[in-house]
């Protein structure tokens, strides 16, 4: 199975990054679009793996989750990979919440070292996919800058958990199915465990 763990924004959210999407596309074709409900914050693409690597999977996010506290997050700017001139992917970053989404992923990636799996091939940059461009070459600058941003106030969201997701490849594009979901421990921080514990 081809899996993944994410951080899911709310619907409400799910739609003001869809709204800036939709914008998007009537400025440039040649683009994959991710689909409304499909809208996430990658923490870690893990690949094909077996029920095994599931389970370890699941049980590194629960680790994770629960060594971290619920945080605020919020959508903040646009932007590409590698960069908007060459662009490949378009982006929504976090105007707030990219810190403490960082060290989740920084803490994913230990528990997940410790359970046998190799180090990511990149670097965690939090970003939620809008699309991924098929037909490279327009500078996409000018058109990202003219992109009305929604308040990021109207935006705000808490990261409340860690999820495992199945991604089922189709012509019609990509279906995900929750494996597991990891809560984070809500803002008390006398409710985290001790270090060196899970």
């Amino acid at each position: 199975m081809r899996l993944f763990l994410a951080v899911f924004p709310p619907p409400e959210v799910q739609r003001a990054a869809f709204a800036i999407e939709e914008e998007l596309r009537r400025s440039g074709d040649g683009v994959s679009w991710v689909k409304l409900e499909n809208l996430h914050y990658t923490m870690r693409f893990l690949g094909e793996l077996g029920e095994d690597g599931a389970r370890r999977a699941a049980e590194a996010a629960a680790e994770a989750a629960a060594g971290a506290l619920e945080s605020p997050a919020a959508l903040g700017a646009l932007g590409a990979f590698p960069s908007s001139r060459r662009a490949r992917v378009l982006w929504v970053s976090l105007s707030e919440g990219a810190e403490e989404l960082a060290n989740l992923a920084r803490a994913l990636e230990d528990a997940l070292k410790r359970r046998g799996f190799g180090r990511a091939d990149q670097r965690f940059s939090a970003h939620l996919t809008l699309g991924r461009v098929r037909v490279p070459g327009p500078d996409w600058t000018d058109r990202l800058a003219a992109v009305k941003l929604p308040d990021p106030a109207a935006t705000r969201f808490t990261v409340d958990r860690l999820l495992l997701v199945e991604s089922h490849l189709s012509p019609r594009g990509s279906t995900y199915t929750v494996r597991t979901e990891a809560l984070l421990a809500s803002g008390d921080p006398s409710r985290l465990p001790p270090r060196g514990t899970s």
